[in-house]
């Protein structure tokens, strides 16, 4: 025979128990005192003693097996539509080098030694969607004029036709 290890009452103390309760006209919290378990562990022994049935049953909690597997199943689902999201996407949305090409700025942070009223810097960036290739430079401010003059240094070396910028 097969016990879990939380088992308190054998199959023979469980007949006992259903006996004493019908034959004896014991009260079910005499029982769950002399025999050590909760009044409604008792009322489950009686209840499934009618049917003669003393065995042990595991004593699963159904909303934790519920939820456990719930969350097993969601992690699977989420896990299928990320390789299929992963499969439709495309890594490179261009079809060309020059067809576009992303830019930004970032005013740079204080160097070790600068004062704070001091001018900073700006980094001008520009990236080709299709073929990655990257032009940087640092220019002293960001006006119209730094602009015009990181656009044209890309312009000059870049050694395909830029189409969107």
């Amino acid at each position: 025979m097969v016990i879990h290890k939380k088992t308190r009452l054998t199959p023979i103390q469980r007949q006992e128990v259903y006996d004493s309760y019908h034959k004896e006209n014991r009260k079910v919290s005499d029982l769950a005192v002399s025999y050590h378990v909760s009044r409604p562990t008792i009322y489950k022994i009686i209840q499934r003693g009618r049917k003669q049935d003393f065995t042990i049953h595991s004593s699963r909690n159904k909303r934790f097996t519920c939820l456990r597997y719930g969350i097993k199943r969601l992690s699977k689902i989420e896990k299928q539509i990320e390789e299929r999201l992963k499969k439709q996407a495309k890594r490179y949305n261009k079809d060309y080098p020059g067809q576009m090409l992303h830019g930004d700025t970032k005013r740079l942070p204080l160097l070790e030694g600068q004062k704070a009223l001091e001018r900073r810097e700006y980094l001008f960036v520009a990236i080709d969607d299709f073929s990655r290739d990257l032009y940087a430079a640092i220019l002293p401010d960001k006006t119209q004029n730094s602009s015009k003059a990181f656009l044209e240094q890309v312009l000059e070396e870049c050694p395909y036709t830029i189409e969107q910028f």
